[in-house]
């Protein structure tokens, strides 16, 4: 009997090897168990060593994956607290049958969306579908460039990122809603939520601006129509750049504009989602790089954008521009994911000056790429 009352408790025992993985990594100076049972939650308080915090922390991750728990760090003051949770983050990524399906059925929606408006009629005859590869190819190869920049990033961190899934909207304006990838955990730190939040809008960038510098090449500058009513696309201030440093005058005007090529309508269509995509709001990728740069203050910047968004829509619909309907719609969406970005699993330490400054340079290209009217309907 007395060796029974002398065994530790199943408790003490996962006590004992959670503070056996942290030797070596953090001077612990508190404990304290946030719930009982076999496996409790468990709070330490400390100073975590070595230079640097995130490599000490990964390692944590790995010793603490080991035992079926999963840290996360926080520092409220001058020590770091750290929750050891009796979990381990599911790693599985979904089935690609289902990415690849979803990308042969978004691609057959857009290339007949670029085949119908340029004239042709797939319906009646299936090899005109061709026609519309070139807006195809421009707006998947956009969107692809974006959502595998989050992929490969993601994995490069291990997070459990799921390959891109395509979203056909047949008989749309584009054909598709988009693409998006799953994160099936959260981020392992703010450089981690940084950098994979970061990736998307960055790499789809460097594929759009110089597609559409091009597209605007191919195009050509006509008449307005005088005797129907039309879409017009609105202007962005790099887009309106663009437009006149390629045609020399400030378009629309004087009844004239420039009438698309497919490639120029692609490009701008992309960075108007990636515009969108980058509002400091929820899981939207602008809402990422708000919360790794500046935390919890994020969340008084995701509220005032929803706000905005709300309002602005409501302000472009009382004036009877239908394209007020989009930023309802995004405020909408804003307010379904909620203002407070969740924390990633070490919200422990910055991002540092140069993702700092990099984020302040995203800042400057939303500005540029942002188009207030995203379409206009004009009736001569």
């Amino acid at each position: 009997m007395e060796n029974q009352l002398l065994e530790p408790l199943p408790e003490q025992v996962t006590l004992d090897r959670l503070r056996e993985a942290l030797d070596g990594l953090m001077d612990i100076t508190s404990v304290r168990v946030l719930s009982a049972g076999t496996e409790p939650t468990v709070e330490f308080g400390g100073i975590v060593r070595g230079d640097d915090v995130d490599v000490t922390f990964d390692e944590i991750l790995a010793r603490f994956e080991l035992l079926g728990y999963t840290p996360v760090l926080t520092r409220p003051e001058e020590e770091y607290l750290l929750q050891a949770v009796p979990l381990v983050i599911d790693k599985r990524t979904g089935k690609p049958w289902v990415n690849a399906l979803l990308f042969v059925l978004t691609a057959l929606s857009v290339l007949l969306i670029g085949a119908l408006n340029e004239g042709a009629n797939p319906l009646e005859d299936l090899s005109s579908l061709w026609v519309g590869f070139p807006f195809a190819a421009t707006l998947l190869g956009i969107l692809a460039a974006h959502e595998f920049s989050h992929y490969f990033v993601g994995r490069r961190y291990g997070s459990p990122v799921s390959l891109p899934y395509f979203i056909p909207l047949p008989l749309s304006l584009l054909g598709t809603m988009g693409a998006l990838i799953v994160q099936r955990g959260p981020m392992r730190s703010r450089k981690a939520l940084f950098d994979i939040g970061a990736a998307g809008p960055l790499g789809g960038l460097v594929l759009a601006i110089p597609l559409l510098a091009v597209g605007l090449m191919l195009s050509e500058v006509q008449p307005l129509p005088t005797d129907q009513s039309y879409y017009m696309e609105g202007n962005s201030l790099l887009y309106f750049t663009l437009k006149w440093l390629i045609f020399r005058q400030a378009l629309p005007a004087g009844g004239v504009d420039v009438m698309l090529h497919p490639i120029a309508f692609a490009a701008w269509a992309s960075l108007m989602i990636t515009a969108l995509n980058l509002f400091p709001v929820g899981q939207f990728d602008g809402g990422h790089i708000t919360y790794a740069l500046w935390g919890r203050k994020a969340w008084t910047v995701a509220r005032i954008f929803v706000f905005l968004m709300y309002g602005w829509g409501f302000v472009l619909n009382l004036m009877g521009n239908s394209a007020g309907w989009t930023w309802l719609i995004w405020g909408f969406l804003g307010s379904m994911m909620g203002a407070r970005h969740p924390a990633p699993l070490n919200d422990a330490t910055s991002v540092g000056p140069v993702r700092t400054a990099i984020g302040w340079g995203i800042v400057a290209l939303f500005i540029l790429i942002l188009v207030p009217i995203p379409l206009i309907i004009v009736t001569p």
